[in-house]
């Protein structure tokens, strides 16, 4: 399944879960994976070596995040052992954007440390689901 030239969805074992690869000029690199079950939840790992000291943050390619026709909702990622999670919105509404070039990184979003939790993440999913009948019904 071929979402666009740069992230391709290869299918998996299960028929619900794809391995998430992204297709730069000088390299293909695997990125984590998709369970579309459900809301669907990307999934990858990171490493302190991966953490942005500046912003204390871990981040997720920015095209993953805002491309609608990868279905899932929930961000899951394993650092160092710890489970961090939080949904997409929350990431893309809250994160920074950066691109580190010169390292041959693409552009993507961090999000502080701090800033993810599940309780969290469904709490401002919530609310934004509320603003936005409450902008429907006024209209």
């Amino acid at each position: 399944m071929k979402n666009n030239k740069q992230i391709e969805l290869i299918p998996a074992k299960y028929r619900s879960v794809f391995g998430v690869q992204l297709n730069l000029e000088m390299e293909t690199r695997y990125i984590g994976k998709l369970d579309t079950s459900g809301d669907g939840t990307f999934i990858t790992n990171r490493r302190p070596k991966h953490l942005f000291k500046k912003t204390n943050s871990v981040g997720i390619n920015h095209k993953l995040l805002i491309d609608e026709s990868i279905p899932f909702r929930w961000i899951v990622i394993d650092y160092d052992g710890q489970k961090l999670v939080t949904s997409r919105l929350y990431m893309l509404t809250h994160g920074k954007c950066f691109k580190f070039g010169s390292q041959g990184y693409e552009l993507q979003c961090f999000l502080p440390l701090p800033e993810f939790g599940l309780n969290r993440a469904r709490e401002f999913d919530t609310r934004q689901v509320i603003q936005e009948n409450l902008f429907a019904e006024a209209v």
